[in-house]
């Protein structure tokens, strides 16, 4: 019998993402970041959504990231609550130098929480850490309402690229982790993480390689991993 390539071996697996927060917090940026590697000092504000797809290798699986990018303004609030169907994952996004922003938080949380699956899996992300000398949200404030809420916590700058692959590489780990734990049920796709059967689909325009990690929890240091309560 004809021996299977090693790539044949890797189980793909589709992950929904989607960015929400105020507008003007960076969510196009953190998105472009990641996944152009670019950054522009002037955006549009964004109208409905836009997305980009990544690839992300990790202990010998391959994960098809499709991240949505989403409008923060109120009038697009109900267009956005629609994106949330079969979404595993959210990021909600924060401007450290604007306490507005930050105040919106909650009713984000609530949106996840209210239109998306029961084990939705939240990251809080503090972003704009480059303007250190205009921060008004410490990051205690920051990590305070991360564990009121059980979900992870990350500070990132999407001018200088800071901690913003690492938003994404805590999720890929998390997901991954529930794979191996034997958490999803793929007959059953209302958790929003899809088995991906057919090679054309795992395809996109980046491609990332992450090193395995075999300790309990795949803790990463420059994420609050410590409620991993939120998700099961």
């Amino acid at each position: 019998m004809k021996k299977k390539d090693s790539k044949e071996l890797k189980k793909g697996y589709g992950i929904k993402i989607i960015l929400v927060g105020e507008t003007g917090v960076g969510k196009t940026q953190i998105l472009y970041r990641y996944a152009r590697g670019e950054f522009h000092e002037k955006f549009a504000s964004t109208i409905g959504s836009d997305f980009e797809t990544c690839i992300v290798e990790l202990d010998n699986k391959i994960f098809k990231l499709t991240i949505l990018d989403t409008a923060g303004q109120e009038k697009f609030r109900s267009i956005t609550r629609g994106y949330f169907t079969n979404v595993p994952c959210a990021v909600i996004v924060y401007d450290i130098t604007d306490e507005d922003s930050f105040q919106a938080v909650k009713k984000w949380i609530y949106d996840c929480q209210s239109y998306g699956p029961k084990s939705i899996h939240l990251v809080l992300v503090a972003n704009k850490i480059d303007l250190k000398d205009e921060r008004k949200v410490s990051e205690e404030k920051g990590k305070q309402l991360a564990d009121d809420f059980k979900m992870d916590y990350i500070e990132t700058s999407a001018k200088t690229g800071e901690n913003i692959e690492n938003i994404f590489k805590g999720i890929c780990e998390f997901i991954n982790k529930n794979i191996d734990e034997g958490k999803y049920d793929f007959d059953d796709l209302s958790h929003g993480v899809k088995l991906l059967i057919n090679q054309d689909n795992l395809k996109a325009d980046k491609f990332i390689k992450l090193e395995g990690n075999n300790n309990e929890g795949n803790k990463n240091n420059s994420v609050n991993n410590k409620n991993k309560g939120c998700c099961k």
